[in-house]
């Protein structure tokens, strides 16, 4: 006999004991973000505007890499909910093989190719060279930034996100710190501006890794697990986490390029836009975090219905975390329209660069609500093994739709609003489409 659902508030409960300690993790990389660019702030526009730059393809690697490593948290949270410990420290083995092969690869191309990559992402070209400077320090961190969020996406799978956060948070210090001296000369270390940003988080990133490797390693039932079983290792389970992850993989590589484009565009609209655009980055970031934390739980819980055999139950689970993504960045996208001049002024820049700012965050706030549904979605289609089709949406919405009309917007004279509504689009746009396939899916697993 099937156990009965556990009640809508129980459910809720649990989604959000799983997603808060992620929210706050990714609260960690928006941090990190955001103490560069106030760090780095102080070192002038032309360096923030470098840094803002090289993320235009620093953060497609990321992100490519990271739908790649997707299938870890899938498959750990199903064999979890089944019951079966040991595949669950056998996907970790695998997860981290592929994370290691992934970061160097990554960060080999990366590094090699900066200059190029760039100016094909139309980074303008006196801007280029500074922050292809920057391109290649961060590409000495991908190692360790895969093989960290590999051990991140098991932890999470077997619901132990609070090891997670703490390590993250831990390195959080280190990395403000160094970015601190480094990009403006104290402590006796040189002032490498926004290279100097991105040499502490290539440190902080390496003491993270070994740090989250040691939170899996002494995980309560370990043991049972397997996670000190080094000689398990399956090569045929990396090929499959390999496989899993291609589409996700090309999917968020080509999301994030619309994104890209526009980092790109507002570097053409000048300094003082791209400035501004890198400010709206960062608090989009602090609202994303929630979504993911949100995101992560639904996969979870997705994962483990059909793990433990009521794949009725996934569409439930994942209508619960849209309904409270949908709650909380609602709540996040009035406490923006309200505190728009306080939240500009965090950041140090030229009263036009905050004037810019202000006007771009008045019109994209009201639209964070849909991100949040859209990343909840994927994360809920992914554990249904629907990651190709939710990948095909996502590159319709963030590449052809943001990135499209980013392009001709801005070459149609909209200006810094025309980023705003290329943006805006692209989450209302993921938000539908993934909308109405996790309700097919999930009526399909119903019948």
């Amino acid at each position: 006999m099937t156990a009965a659902p556990a009640p809508l508030t129980v459910e809720a409960r649990r989604i959000l004991t799983l997603a808060w300690p992620v929210m706050l993790t990714s609260l960690n990389w928006t941090i990190l973000h955001l103490t560069d660019v106030i760090v780095v702030g102080a070192a002038g526009t032309h360096e923030v505007a470098a840094l803002g730059a090289s993320r235009a393809i620093t953060y497609i690697g990321i992100v490519v890499v990271l739908g790649w490593l997707s299938g870890v948290i899938v498959h750990v949270s199903r064999a979890d909910g089944a019951g079966d410990l040991p595949e669950t420290g056998r996907v970790l083995h695998e997860g981290l093989a592929l994370g290691l092969i992934l970061g160097l690869a990554s960060g080999a191309i990366l590094f090699v190719a900066a200059h190029p990559l760039l100016r094909l992402v139309g980074v303008a070209p006196d801007l280029a060279p500074a922050a292809a400077r920057v391109v290649q320090v961060m590409a000495l961190a991908y190692p360790f930034q895969l093989v960290s969020i590999a051990a991140s996406f098991f932890l999470e799978g077997v619901s132990r996100p609070r090891r997670v956060m703490v390590v993250q948070l831990s390195v959080l210090p280190v990395n403000a710190l160094l970015a601190w001296a480094w990009s403006g000369g104290h402590l006796g270390l040189p002032a490498w501006g926004a290279v100097g940003a991105a040499a502490a988080t290539a440190v902080a990133s390496a003491l993270g890794a070994f740090a989250m490797l040691y939170a899996a390693w002494t995980l309560p039932r370990a043991a049972e697990r397997g996670v000190r079983r080094l000689g398990d290792l399956r090569w045929s389970g990396v090929v499959r986490l390999l496989h899993f992850g291609a589409v996700p993989a090309l999917a968020s590589g080509l999301e994030l390029a619309g994104f890209s484009i526009l980092i790109a565009l507002s570097t053409q609209l000048g300094e003082p836009t791209a400035h501004a655009f890198q400010i709206v980055f960062s608090v989009h970031n602090v609202t994303f975090g929630v979504a993911l934390g949100l995101g992560s739980a639904a996969g979870v819980r997705v994962g483990n219905a059909i793990g433990e055999g009521v794949p009725r139950e996934a569409g439930r689970r994942a209508g619960i975390a849209a309904g409270l993504a949908a709650l909380l960045t609602g709540m996040m996208a009035v406490a923006i329209l309200i505190g728009i001049a306080p939240i500009v002024a965090i950041f140090p820049a030229e009263p036009a660069v905050h004037g810019i700012a202000a006007a771009m965050l008045l019109l994209w706030s009201p639209f964070i609500l849909f991100d949040g549904l859209q990343v909840v979605f994927v994360y809920a289609l992914r554990s249904m093994d629907d990651q190709v089709v939710a990948g095909v949406n996502g590159i319709i919405a963030f590449f052809l739709v943001t990135g499209a009309l980013g392009w001709a917007l801005v070459r149609g004279g909209a200006g810094p609003q025309g980023l705003v509504w290329a943006s805006a689009a692209g989450m209302v746009t993921g938000a539908l489409l993934n909308g109405v396939r996790l309700w097919w899916v999930s009526r399909r697993m119903s019948a």
